[in-house]
């Protein structure tokens, strides 16, 4: 009585909510898309409210340790819409982050549709470079390697700076 164990395989479908959130489940949602598991799952798990990440990363021995699901990830700050004044050319961004950042993973942002690589290891850190207008931003955990797992909903910015040249500012030199 052998048994193969593509007769266990279930249907798992996979999507991203209008928040940006990817979901897994046994039936599809809207613009779902059906994925292959290279085996029948072992266990069990509940649905995760947020879209997660989920692998190994090597502790300081060089042994593979299991990292468990992010089920918060959100840029805090900026706000979506927000706008800053005087800044200097120093944005600080703040990341809501739960569980906290797993070992071998590090924080980088797509700013303006260019991914900076800052590799950092907290929930804030400073862009540097980030003048006057209108920006976009997204937070994005990498692995080890440098490949993304996952990808925060992007909030739009604008930075206002104050101009000596304007005629109301007292230190105009006219």
């Amino acid at each position: 009585m052998l048994f193969s164990t593509a007769s266990l395989a279930v249907p798992v479908w996979t999507w991203v909510d209008e928040h940006g959130l990817r979901h897994f489940s046994d039936r599809p949602g809207p613009g779902a898309r059906l994925i292959e598991l290279a085996s029948a799952p072992a266990v069990s798990l509940p649905a995760a409210p947020a879209p997660a990440a989920v692998g190994s990363a090597p502790n300081d021995a060089g042994a593979a340790v299991p990292t468990r699901p992010y089920t918060t990830f959100a840029v805090a700050s900026p706000a979506d819409g927000q706008t800053l004044w005087n800044i200097g050319g120093r944005l600080e961004v703040r990341v809501e982050l739960a569980p906290a950042l797993q070992p071998g993973h590090r924080l980088d942002v797509e700013f303006d549709g260019r991914r900076l690589e800052l590799a950092a290891a907290a929930p804030q850190f400073t862009v540097p470079d980030v003048y006057r207008g209108t920006h976009t931003l997204n937070a994005v955990i990498v692995d080890d390697r440098g490949e993304e797992l996952l990808r925060s909903s992007g909030v739009t910015f604008a930075v206002q700076q104050t101009s000596i040249l304007n005629p109301n500012n007292p230190q105009n030199p006219r």
